[in-house]
């Protein structure tokens, strides 16, 4: 896995590959609609309308709010989302985020898995 660019937000950094975004959030964040637009809109400028995945690397802990996953429902290229939970908390948050989300959505225990199965679901989806 190459990445190809690095783009620090402030709020969190997202590494970006030929066709996935693995976005690391900062401690602490309380990520609602203002961070969502943030992310989204990186990914969107960067993929350039091209199918994309998405994996949050969960290295800290922060609070989301479940809903933005109804409006990521809405992205066309957003082909997939996956989350790599580092708590048996983030993981039981995770899996309530996935009820809200209506595309391929996975969770994993490593970057690598996770990285795997995007690019699966991204192929499958081209």
């Amino acid at each position: 896995m190459k990445i190809e660019k690095r783009l620090d937000l402030g709020i969190g950094v997202i590494e970006f590959t030929k066709n996935i975004a693995m976005g690391y959030v900062n401690p602490s964040v309380n990520f609602d609609d203002k961070e969502r637009k943030a992310f989204l809109e990186a990914c969107l400028k960067h993929f350039d309308g091209k199918p994309f995945g998405y994996i949050s690397v969960r290295k800290h802990s922060y609070s989301i709010n479940p809903l933005i996953y109804t409006q990521l429902n809405t992205v066309e290229s957003l082909k997939a989302f996956a989350i790599v939970p580092f708590s048996k908390l983030s993981k039981d948050i995770a899996k309530i985020e996935g009820k809200f989300y209506h595309n391929p959505f996975g969770i994993f225990d490593d970057l690598e898995e996770a990285v795997k199965w995007m690019e699966e679901k991204i192929e499958e989806a081209s």
